[in-house]
Formats: structure tokens, C-alpha cells, sequence
């Protein structure tokens, strides 16, 4: 019986006459048992299987059917306990020689290790079992290392063989090869010495684009929808295709990558916790990874050279799976993070070439040499700076992708119709244009199926909602190193955290912020602000983003409220420029008319609707000095934002209403600071705005002049392309400047009604009535009819809408004499017959306008008209005032007269502190200026009013 279950077992015969189907014939005399089959020379009969016979193709898959046939056998002689010694004897053998299989390379006879893990890779169901075994054994004859060191480095050269695609397009493949990684790392023993096998961490030369190919675990960590070949096998296909295949698509690949995404966590979840050594070993893969890859968020960095957006993505959505147990809404375990991480011994980050939130790198150094903590720091801080880190490196720099080839693709839509429109007038050159075309054409495929494809990762809303729940947890783990007593959550946060600079431009203060900012977070490196802002501000373009109506979004906006408010807390102007954007998109209306998503948190939460108020309107002040070469136009895309915010929480908002109209009231200095920028903008952008469209409607005539194309097609086509090219130039600049003033005119509109008293001071009144004047002027003056352009919209120009705002302004501040005395003092634009002209169009023409308003406005128009002539009358009488009594600015007599510090000029108080307001230097010789600053003259003062007593005695 025993010698047929052998036979059974290992499909072999000892008789050459009789040998069944399928077994093999085996000589194995021995001088103990003679010609026979049983225990004593099974062994033999094994060796000669595997080493000898020739005949034997796959000794391995041999191996592995013999222990499968004797599970069997055991099975079927469960209750023969004479069998039970045989039975582990073979046991002993099999999984013996399958372990010298993987630690000899030669060992068998038409075998060898790749061959051997292309089988398992083919069938893992079925060598599972067996794969168990010789792992065991591997343990327990402290070989364990000797199979790591030849099965995977084995293993990473089969996925990466050539012409091998290893991807979520191969199911078996990659299903089987992250089963196999299960298997071993689910054996502690394993786990605790994984990442000591050879090739797992790499040497340090190793390049960037190299990690996912050259380490062990590169090619798993890869699968990805985001993997070229996958995105371009599901969305490259099929080029036009309905919205609802394509989210099929989508459906299918998420949910095929989230059980990815969990099986890789879980190889990396037992590597984590196999022992300290492969703790240690992970967190310093992952970090060189990263080190290498800060190029990810540059500008014009080769993708090639880079590691890919799969990759990078992965290994992020990982690490926020391990971040989740610490950064919970309990937050029981948030002191488990290390405020001072930076100044432990890191070994992980690399810090060397990182700007910080509010110092420069040789304070920054200094401050950790000097606070140096030779302590290592614990895996949970570990894991939640690189995270971070991730955060803006992996994730971030996909998204940064999204964006840079959105554009491409328009540019190579543009580039294919071009040559369409060439080939049909050039029919000689069809070859070189056909194959012009059809590479076009594959660039094109090539591109939207990335682009679909980074579109179905980021609609993927369970994914992106761990990643924005990360975010929140770390929004209030910052929130806690900003707290001077690091309590927070568990303790309020009082805001502002050092008093406020009114008064004090950005440009005179920075020096102080720096000085005064919270430490250590001014020394920690900005992306820890950048990353889950430009996240955050990314995924709010999708529908289903899991920003939206997300309960733990307050602890982001409390961040963000927090950033704002402090000044001294990020120094860099175009990341709070990227968070105010933010807060503008939580605070329009969605689609369905509901409120803005954060509208409740801005509403509700005590931290933010104690500060945001007061710190937009401080950012909106200082954003006027951002550092770049460009700043004069990135302000007002960081104002227009703002616009946006203030305009929904004044009319929605009581209390922010009440706010701002106490600011206006009791911190006059710091609300006329933002009165005055705002004038500055609205005067810009409303002359920027209309010029450009003249120039619009001019150009866009000149092209469709017949006469014009005629005499040009005489001489060359370069005049024509000049024209296209300022027509174009005219379009985008009058889209963007009518835009962002129609924004600011709304503010104006409705401030100017609630708080008139604050648009009449004399630092900003005389500049407002110029402002309106010249507007008016504009927009019904003899040159209106060069603002007619077709399809205004598109500019978001509406004259008449405009036309009604300013006329509202003037009737909303019609009883403040100072402001009518300002209207009729514009020489230059202010003209009653511009007003009746406005009260026309408003009123009999299009009817915008009640009689009510019409009738206010006349009584504007006729007070102010009277009032000029008062004034002109004045002017006559003081026109031989003495040089020394009028402003040397604004050319009138001076009422305050003040002698600046250095340059020594007399100066009107009003017209220094107009000045002041948008910069804080002397006009006379630049030198820094401060209002508190300028000295008083009673002499000269007292002179003037002597001079005009005496000219009134004359009359």
C-alpha cells in the first residue's frame, strides 16, 4: 500500500514494463530494499527526479504537484496512523528541495528561479500551500534571508523583463504577484527582515524615475489608474466616448484601485510593524523617494526624469491610510506629534533647499543647531511630517500635471486644425501633411487619456476624502504648534497672537512679523501650508469633492482664518493669495442656489467669525507688495477673491455686516487703509478696463474694413497678424479688467450706502469723486460710442448695469458735503450734462431706474453744480495765495500744513496721509515715511489763516 501512495504521490515507476500514463521510470535499487518503492529510497528517487531526469520540464511545478498529491493522501488516509510518519517524510523532503530550489540557482535540471516564480506568477492558487511551507522551513532553518535575497530580486527582474507590462491592465499578473508579497510578509519573521533584502533599499545614486523599477517594492507600489499604459488602454481607445461611458470607466478602475490600494497597505502595514529595524528601514525608502523628487512641483521640470504620478499617488494614499488612527476627530493620540520635529535627529526629510513659513534658511539652521534634539523622533511623527511632505510632492505634484497639460491640450486641438486648414489649400504636400496629422492626432489621444485619466483619480471621492480628512486633522495638529502653549484643541486659541500693525505697510513690517512669528512654526518648511492648500483648492473644482459638506472642514477654515489674521505666520503673500481663492469658492452660492459650503462654518464657528472679517480686509491691504516682478497684477486676483467673500457674508451674514460697519466706526485708520485700496484698484481697473475695450471696438473695425484688407494684401499680411494680436491681447485684457472692477463696484455700491462717513474722509473723497466723474464721463461722454464692442458679456461688460452702480454711488453719498464739494471740484471731468444724459438712459430709455432715483440724483447734480460755482468763485479770490501756503502735491491752499521728516517739505496732513495710505515713503526723496512721523507747523498754519482773514476783510 505505502508503495503505490509514493508511487501516487510522486507519479514515478520502478517497472520499465508497466509504467502508467503520465509517471515517470525511475531506477532505484538499493542493497537494503532491492527493486522496490518505499520510504527508505524515496529520497533518492527525488533527487534523481530533479537533477537527472531529463524528461522532467518544470521540476519545480513537479515539487509543488507532489506536496499537493500528498495533502491529498493524507487526507484519504486520515485514520491510518501507520502512514503518518511517511507522510511527514515526504513532507520533509518536498518542501526541502523546493527551498534548496530557491537557494541553488542550478540546483535542478531544466530549472531555475525566474522560471520558477513565472509559475507561481501563473497559478499562485495553486502553489499558495506549498509557497507556505517552504517559507516555514525557511524560518526555521534560519535561512530565511538566503530565499528573501533570491526569490525577489528574482521576482523584480521578471515584472521588469522587456516587453513585460507590469499594470492594472494584467490582472493575473499584478493580482498574483501582490498575493505572493502577501504571503511572505504575513509571517512576522518576514516582515521584521523584509526590507533588508537585497535591492530593497537602494543606493543613494539611484535617480529619481528609477525607484519604481529597481527596488523591491517599485513595481507594486506603480498600479495605478494613473500608470500611462492603464490610462491609455482604458480612455485612449475610444476617443469619443458619452459622459456616461466614461464614468463607467471611472467606476470601474476606482474601485479596482482601491482594493490595490488596500492590499498594498497591507504589505506595507506588516513590513511597518515586523520589527524597528524595517520601520526604520520603510520611513527611509519613502523619504529618499521624496528627496529626490521635489523637482514634481517645478515649473518646467522633465516628467521622465521624475518618478511617475502613480507611483508618487500611491505611496501618499498610504501614508495618510497610516496617519488615520492619530489624526481621528477624537484626537486623543495628536500629542503623539512631535511640535519640534524638525529639530530631533530627522533622518527622513530633507530640509535643505525648503523655504520656510517665516525665516530664511540661515536662521532657520541656526534655530535647530542651536535647539538640536538628539532623540529620534517616534514613527507616528515620522509618519505624519512625510505625509506631509507627500502630500505636497506625490499628490501635489499630480495635480500640478493636471494643470500643465489641460492647456496642452488645446494647444494641440489648435495645432491640428491648422494643419487641417493647411493640407486644404497645399495639396502637394498631403504626405508630409497626412503624417503631420496622424502624429498630431496620437499626441492628442495620448494627452486626453492622461487627462481622463487623472480626472477619474480625482473624482474618486472615498480616495480623495481620506486625503481632504488628512488635511483636516492636519489643518488642527498646526493649528496646536501655532498655540503659544501648544494645547489647542484641547484650549482655545486666542487670535490675534501679536498686537496688529494699522497703519504699517508689509513692505516697513516684515522685519517685525519675522521677529514676532511663533516658533517653531516659522522655522517649519512652507509645503506644510502649500500642500493642503493647493489640495484643497485643486479638488473644489469637482462636483462630488469631498470638501463639500464635510464635518470636519472648520478645522481647515479655522486654519485658514488663523493664517490670515496672524500676518507673521506666512510671509509668502501667493499662498494666502491661494487661500483667500479658496474661501471665495466656499463662499458662492452652489449651483442649486443653496449657500456656499462654508458659508455655515464662516456663519457659526466662533474662531472664524471672530477674525476672518479683520483679516481680509488686512490681506487685502498688504497683498499690494507680493515681492514678485509681477506684483502690481497679482493683486487684484488675491482683492477680486476677497470681493467675492465680503460681498456674500455682508448680505448674508448679520453679524459680519455689523462687523465692518464697527471697523468703519471705531478703527477708522485700519478700515480707511482698505477704502483706499480699494479705490486704487476700482480707479485702475475701470481705466485699464474701458480703454481696452475702445481698443477692442477700434481694432475689431479696422479688421472688418474691406479697404483695410485690400491695400494690405498689396503689400503683406504682417500688418493684418500685428492687428490679431493686439485685438487678442485687447480681448483678454478687457475680459479680466472688466471683471475684476465690476467686482469692486458692487463692494462700493453697497458700502457707500451702509457707511457713507468712510468714503468722505479727506484722504480718499477727492480721488473718489475724480474716479466717478471720469467714469461717468466715459460711459456717456461724446467717446462712449467706442466702448460698443459685439457681445459684451463675453467681457463681463455691462454699460448700463455699470453705468447704474456709479450713479448709485453718488446718490448713496449725495448728503455728505464733503463728498459734493469733491465732485464739483473735478475740474477736469465733472459736467452736468453728463448726469442728465445718465438720468436719461437709466430712466426714459431703458428704465433701470425708478423716478425716485432719477429725481436724487438731478438734486446731486444741481447741489454740486452750485457748489463749483461757490468754489470758483473762492478760487478767484485766494488765486494769488503765496507759493509757500499751497501743497506742493495737489497745487491747492493747505488747511493742516506738516513738514516731513527728512526731505523737510510743507505738506497738507490730508494729502501726506492719502499718500501714506499706498506708500509708506517720503514722496520727496523716498526715504520710509510713517504718518506718526510728520511734524506739525502751527507757524505756518497760523500764517494761512491770517492770510485768508485778511483777504476776507478786503471784499
Amino acid at each position: 500500500m505505502t508503495s503505490n501512495i509514493l508511487a501516487d504521490i510522486f507519479q514515478i515507476s520502478i517497472d520499465p514494463q508497466s509504467i502508467p500514463k503520465g509517471y515517470y521510470l525511475v531506477n532505484i535499487t538499493t542493497e537494503e530494499s532491492g527493486q522496490s518503492l518505499d520510504i527508505e529510497n524515496i529520497d533518492s528517487a527525488l533527487i534523481y527526479q530533479l537533477t537527472e531526469n531529463e524528461y522532467l520540464e518544470q521540476p519545480f511545478s513537479y515539487l509543488n504537484e507532489c506536496f499537493l498529491r500528498c495533502q491529498r493522501q493524507k487526507r484519504l488516509n486520515k485514520n491510518n496512523s501507520n502512514l503518518e510518519s511517511v507522510f511527514k517524510e515526504i513532507d520533509r523532503l518536498v518542501i526541502g528541495y523546493g527551498l534548496v530550489a530557491f537557494q541553488i540557482q542550478e540546483f535542478a535540471l531544466n530549472g531555475n528561479i525566474s522560471t520558477y516564480i513565472s509559475h507561481i506568477l501563473l497559478r499562485f492558487d495553486s502553489y499558495s500551500d506549498f509557497l507556505s511551507q517552504i517559507i516555514q522551513r525557511a524560518i526555521i532553518e534560519d535561512s530565511l534571508t538566503d530565499l528573501l535575497n533570491s526569490f525577489f530580486p528574482t521576482l523584480l527582474q521578471y515584472v521588469n523583463r522587456p516587453n513585460a507590462l507590469f499594470d492594472l491592465n494584467d490582472s493575473v499578473n499584478y493580482n498574483n504577484t501582490l498575493s505572493v508579497f502577501e504571503l511572505f510578509v504575513n509571517f512576522k519573521q518576514v516582515a521584521s527582515i523584509f526590507t533588508s533584502t537585497d535591492g530593497f533599499l537602494p543606493d543613494h545614486e539611484l535617480l529619481p524615475n528609477e525607484y519604481e523599477k529597481k527596488t523591491i517594492l517599485g513595481p507594486i507600489l506603480t498600479l495605478s489608474p494613473l500608470n500611462i499604459n492603464v490610462a491609455l488602454k482604458n480612455y485612449g481607445e475610444v476617443m469619443e466616448r458619452s459622459t456616461t461611458h466614461t464614468n463607467m470607466i471611472h467606476e470601474s478602475l476606482q474601485a479596482e484601485h482601491k482594493v490595490v490600494l488596500d492590499r498594498l497597505f497591507f504589505i506595507c502595514d506588516k513590513i511597518i510593524r515586523g520589527s524597528v529595524e524595517s520601520r526604520t528601514d520603510m520611513v527611509s525608502y519613502w523619504g529618499q523617494i521624496v528627496n529626490k523628487n521635489h523637482l514634481r512641483r517645478a515649473d518646467h521640470a522633465a516628467q521622465n526624469k521624475l518618478a511617475s504620478n502613480a507611483f508618487m499617488s500611491n505611496i501618499t494614499l498610504i501614508l495618510i491610510k497610516f496617519s488615520q488612527p492619530f489624526l481621528d476627530v477624537s484626537f486623543k493620540k495628536i500629542d503623539k506629534i512631535d511640535v519640534n520635529f524638525f529639530n530631533t535627529l530627522n533622518l527622513f526629510i530633507d530640509l535643505s533647499n525648503e523655504t520656510r513659513l517665516n525665516s530664511d534658511f540661515k536662521e532657520a539652521d541656526k534655530f535647530y543647531d542651536d535647539h538640536r534634539n538628539d532623540v529620534k523622533p517616534n514613527f507616528i511623527s515620522d509618519c505624519f511630517f512625510l505625509t506631509l511632505t507627500y502630500l505636497h510632492y506625490g499628490i501635489g505634484g499630480t495635480l500640478l500635471y493636471d494643470e500643465k497639460i489641460t492647456p496642452q491640450i488645446k494647444r494641440i486641438k489648435e495645432e491640428i486644425e491648422k494643419v487641417k486648414t493647411f493640407a486644404s489649400s497645399n495639396s502637394l504636400l498631403s504626405n508630409f501633411v497626412g503624417a503631420k496629422l496622424k502624429q498630431l492626432e496620437k499626441t492628442l489621444s495620448y494627452t486626453k487619456a492622461l487627462k481622463d485619466a487623472l480626472k477619474g483619480f480625482f473624482s474618486n471621492k472615498s480616495l480623495q476624502l481620506e486625503v481632504f480628512d488628512f488635511i483636516c486633522g492636519a489643518s488642527t495638529f498646526l493649528l496646536r504648534v501655532i498655540d503659544p502653549d501648544h494645547e489647542f484643541p484641547f484650549k482655545t486659541i486666542e487670535l490675534p497672537l501679536i498686537p496688529d500693525q494699522v497703519g504699517v505697510e508689509n513692505v516697513d513690517n516684515a522685519d517685525y512679523l519675522r521677529v514676532h512669528a511663533p516658533v517653531p512654526f516659522k522655522y517649519y518648511p512652507e509645503f506644510v501650508v502649500e500642500g493642503p492648500i493647493n489640495y484643497s483648492l485643486y479638488i473644489s473644482r469637482y462636483g462630488n469633492s469631498p470638501i463639500f459638506r464635510n464635518p470636519r472642514l472648520q478645522s481647515f477654515v479655522e486654519l485658514g482664518t488663523t493664517i490670515l489674521r496672524c500676518p507673521e505666520l506666512v510671509s509668502n503673500p501667493h499662498l494666502k493669495g491661494k487661500l483667500v481663492q479658496l474661501f471665495s469658492v466656499g463662499a458662492m452660492p452652489l449651483t442649486d442656489n443653496s449657500p456656499g459650503f462654508m458659508m455655515k462654518i464662516f456663519e457659526e464657528n466662533t474662531l472664524v467669525n471672530k477674525n476672518l472679517l479683520y483679516a481680509l480686509l488686512d490681506f487685502y491691504v498688504i497683498v499690494e507688495k507680493t515681492g514678485s516682478s509681477s506684483q502690481f497684477y497679482d493683486k487684484f486676483n488675491s482683492r477680486y477673491s476677497i470681493s467675492i467673500i465680503l460681498e456674500e457674508m455682508y448680505n448674508k451674514i448679520p453679524i459680519y455686516k455689523n462687523q465692518l460697519i464697527w471697523q468703519s466706526q471705531k478703527n477708522p485708520d485700519f478700515f480707511i487703509r482698505f477704502i483706499a485700496r480699494m479705490l486704487n484698484d476700482l480707479t485702475f481697473l475701470l481705466d485699464e478696463g474701458l480703454s481696452n475695450l475702445s481698443e477692442v471696438h477700434t481694432i475689431g473695425n479696422q479688421l472688418n474694413d474691406p479697404n483695410l484688407i485690400n491695400q494690405q494684401q498689396d503689400t503683406s499680411d504682417e500688418s493684418t497678424n500685428d492687428l490679431q494680436s493686439r485685438y487678442q491681447a485687447a480681448q483678454r485684457q478687457a475680459k479680466s479688467s472688466c471683471g475684476l472692477a465690476a467686482k469692486s463696484m458692487t463692494l462700493f455700491e453697497i458700502y457707500t450706502k451702509d457707511i457713507p462717513q468712510s468714503f468722505v474722509t479727506a484722504e480718499v473723497v477727492d480721488r473718489l469723486a475724480s474716479m466717478l466723474n471720469y467714469n461717468l464721463e466715459s460711459l456717456v461722454g461724446p467717446k462712449c460710442g467706442n466702448l460698443r464692442v459685439k457681445d459684451p458679456e463675453q467681457y463681463s461688460f455691462n454699460p448700463k448695469e455699470l453705468l447704474k452702480a456709479l450713479c448709485s454711488i453718488y446718490i448713496n453719498l449725495a448728503n455728505e458735503d464733503d463728498f459734493v464739494k469733491a465732485v464739483a471740484r473735478d475740474t477736469r471731468s465733472f459736467n452736468v450734462d453728463f448726469f442728465k444724459r445718465a438720468i436719461d438712459i437709466l430712466g426714459r430709455r431703458t428704465g433701470l431706474v425708478s423716478d425716485e432715483f432719477c429725481n436724487k440724483l438731478l438734486e446731486f447734480v444741481d447741489q454740486a453744480e452750485k457748489t463749483r460755482k461757490e468754489e470758483e468763485e473762492e478760487d478767484i479770490e485766494y488765486e494769488d495765495a503765496p507759493d509757500e501756503f499751497l501743497d506742493p502735491l495737489m497745487y491747492t491752499i493747505m488747511k493742516d500744513p506738516v513738514t516731513l521728516p527728512t526731505s523737510k517739505v510743507n505738506i497738507d496732513r490730508s494729502t501726506i496721509k492719502a499718500h501714506l495710505l499706498s506708500d509708506s515713503t517720503d514722496p520727496f526723496n523716498r526715504t520710509p515715511l510713517r504718518l506718526e512721523e510728520v511734524i506739525p507747523n502751527d507757524e505756518l498754519k497760523q500764517r494761512i489763516l491770517e492770510w485768508k482773514a485778511s483777504k476776507k476783510a478786503q471784499k
